[in-house]
């Protein structure tokens, strides 16, 4: 079986526990509420344009949250490719969505295209992606195909943009702009509800075998904190864009001290992490006990389905922290 690299990955997708690639039965057609659009229908992305001719029935998608932003939709994909190695293609905050559904799981690093192909797809949603063109060369061979949405960093599109394409290609643009709208209106009531957020400085941290990576201004996690209220350091702030993390050594660590410290461990235990990691126990933030380790991976592929979820499970660390 031949398998491609899908491509660069982001520090968080490569070492979150990604098991080798692995397929589950699949299920039957996508099902849903009917389409509010008309078909055919071209949808712009990073990688040029995609028509779709007709209201997609088998729909795989491979970006880390594409799953949810289809389900939250009505569409029960055919085939989900899970970077995290969720068992069942996506995380706790989707599972109700995917009901009884068993689509075909794929995991890891690389895109098994003939598992691709086997599913017969007439639709593949690959906006969270890197937007690497051979992938999207050979996966627009299989079927139609988006892509990671224009102007968006790899692996890192706003959560608003990846759901407003995704409806778009699907035919459902006004439900998008709902789940949009509704979303970022639970934002505002959190942060308006905590008014201590706004104007503190945040960080976030993925720690894995003893070295830290912070999350750069365009990192999914970061962006949500942001729309929270909270404010990056200037190192954060200085970083370039396109740099959704980077490599921190002790010596540098006191430079991304913040009011709040989010943590995520990828080797899974968050005390030990704080402890033992070199620099990171003596950063003021982590003495001081304002340091928050995220429970799971809710936040770094932020959609509709896994905002409020993670949100609310992280807010009363914030508070503590920021109070």
């Amino acid at each position: 079986m031949k398998r491609l690299a899908a491509g660069a990955v982001v520090l968080v997708m490569a070492l979150s526990g990604c098991s080798s690639s692995s397929t589950q039965p699949a299920a039957g057609p996508g099902t849903g509420p009917a389409s509010s659009g008309s078909f055919p229908v071209t949808v712009e992305h990073s990688l040029g344009t995609t028509t779709i001719e007709r209201e997609p029935a088998r729909v795989v998608t491979l970006g880390p949250s594409d799953a949810d932003v289809t389900l939250a939709l009505g569409v029960v994909p055919v085939g989900i490719h899970s970077r995290y190695g969720f068992d069942r293609g996506v995380g706790p905050w989707a599972v109700a969505a995917l009901g009884t559904a068993a689509p075909a799981v794929t995991s890891g690093r690389q895109v098994d295209y003939e598992t691709v192909a086997a599913l017969r797809p007439d639709l593949i949603v690959n906006v969270g992606s890197g937007g690497e063109k051979e992938e999207q060369d050979t996966l627009s061979r299989i079927a139609p195909t988006v892509a990671l949405p224009k102007g968006a960093e790899p692996y890192a599109p706003r959560w608003q943009d990846a759901t407003r394409l995704i409806a778009q290609a699907l035919g459902r643009p006004e439900q998008g702009d709902r789940l949009v709208t509704d979303t970022e209106g639970y934002l505002r009531r959190v942060a308006a509800e905590n008014p201590g957020f706004a104007g503190k400085t945040l960080t976030y941290l993925d720690v894995a075998g003893g070295e830290v990576f912070v999350g750069g201004r365009e990192t999914t996690v970061v962006t949500t904190m942001r729309e929270l209220g909270f404010r990056d350091t200037p190192y954060v702030q200085g970083l370039p864009p396109e740099e959704v993390q980077s490599k921190l050594s002790p010596e540098l660590l006191p430079r991304v001290d913040a009011d709040a410290v989010l943590v995520y461990p990828l080797d899974g235990n968050g005390e030990r992490v704080l402890r033992d990691t070199p620099g990171l126990a003596t950063l003021p933030a982590v003495r001081a006990n304002r340091a928050v380790v995220l429970p799971d991976l809710a936040l770094s592929a932020p959609s509709v389905l896994s905002i409020p979820y993670g949100v609310d499970r992280v807010v009363p660390s914030l508070r503590t922290a920021t109070g």
